[in-house]
């Protein structure tokens, strides 16, 4: 048989492989360009680094058993000095690999174990934080029910484990997550979720009144921490946007509370968990970790957007945030996030962003500007 009936042969073996079996493949390559100077100092240039992560993912789905697996790589650009001698791939990870059971014992009830993204709601409290280079996943198990009303997901995540003996020292997060069916057209969430001592429970509602889209999400934390540390803080962010030609602006405001010092035996710093906060507290990242990134003095963000306008076969994307303090009269400052976006072919996207960071005083070092550039090329298979 000729080489070249021969290729055609096992190439033509392949598609029907790929059509008829339960393995389906998957796999994302993302390389982003920084540019980052953020130190609000005039002595100091960008620093540039080139991250790439690379994902690849087989799946098995029959009937009421379905297995996920997901490897990952991540590394920046020339932190491995030899190429020809170091192989170590440090950040090469099992990034999920899980198990779900559909109508587990007959009961309606449905289960996913193992390693998994775990993404609630807007994320501002579980999130997956899809922007880093890593990405959060959780060990745990995840139990599913669902009927008419409800479709709620009880949860226990293993953030730490500390001896193989006994319990002590360990650290769980366990809650709920509902989506409730109340009325047509309006989502509806309610939550609840346990970290250690520390309880945080609220809700979340979007939807569209009169061609006004809204989102409003609450949350209060409460608990105690070795009888000295008593919690009391909440969060909240009201959104409202309107869609226009297919362009969308919208304005709103996060709130997260600060310590108000004056009390002593209850702290009042919101803690946001596991959120995506890159999402929402301007993407030159001062405030990934609340209450530390503000010194326990709160943050209210006041911002306004615009989403969707096409031009020359990009869609501009703008957000202006107005950062304050909750217990402070000062600002930290203000930011200006400028995205473009790109659909280069079918499985490629490019984007693109510029955004810069005018300090306040909570801030202000010598009245320099904080800035922030990026290129990003993304390519799923």
């Amino acid at each position: 048989m000729k080489i070249k009936n021969i290729i055609i042969l096992v190439g033509l073996t392949g598609i029907v492989f790929a059509e008829t079996s339960p393995l389906k493949f998957s796999g994302q390559i993302r390389q982003r360009y920084e540019m980052v100077d953020k130190d609000f100092s005039d002595s100091t240039g960008f620093n540039n680094n080139n991250y790439l992560r690379t994902r690849f993912a087989v799946a098995y789905d029959e009937g009421d058993v379905s297995t996920f697996v997901q490897l990952q790589d991540s590394r920046i650009f020339g932190t491995e000095t030899n190429t020809l001698k170091d192989g170590t791939a440090d950040a090469l990870d099992v990034h999920q690999a899980y198990f779900k059971i559909s109508n587990l014992f007959g009961l309606g009830l449905n289960a996913k174990v193992g390693r998994f993204e775990a993404a609630y709601g807007p994320q501002r409290l579980l999130g997956a934080v899809g922007w880093h280079n890593i990405g959060r996943s959780f060990d745990g198990v995840i139990f599913n029910y669902a009927n008419s009303f409800a479709d709620i997901d009880f949860f226990n995540f293993k953030q730490i484990e500390v001896s193989a003996i006994d319990d002590e020292g360990d650290f769980n997060v366990r809650g709920a997550y509902a989506k409730l069916n109340i009325m047509d057209g309006h989502a509806t969430q309610a939550f609840a979720i346990q970290d250690n001592e520390r309880m945080t429970f609220g809700g979340y509602g979007k939807g569209t009144f009169s061609g006004l889209n809204y989102e409003l999400e609450f949350a209060m934390q409460n608990g105690s921490e070795s009888d000295e540390v008593n919690y009391g803080g909440m969060m909240y962010g009201l959104n409202v946007g309107y869609k226009l030609s297919g362009i969308t602006i919208s304005g709103g405001i996060d709130f997260v509370s600060g310590d108000d010092t004056t009390t002593t035996d209850v702290n009042e710093s919101f803690n946001t968990l596991y959120a995506t906060n890159h999402k929402y507290y301007g993407y030159m990242d001062y405030f990934l970790n609340l209450p530390v990134h503000t010194g326990g003095l709160g943050l209210q963000d006041i911002h306004v957007k615009m989403s969707g306008l096409k031009v020359a076969g990009h869609v501009v994307n703008v957000a202006y945030h107005m950062f304050n303090a909750d217990q402070s009269s000062d600002s930290f400052g203000n930011e200006l996030d400028i995205t473009l976006v790109k659909k280069y072919a079918d499985n490629v996207k490019i984007v693109a962003g510029y955004s810069i960071f005018m300090p306040g005083k909570l801030k202000l070092e010598n009245g320099a500007n904080g800035s922030f550039a990026y290129l990003m090329t993304i390519v799923n298979f």
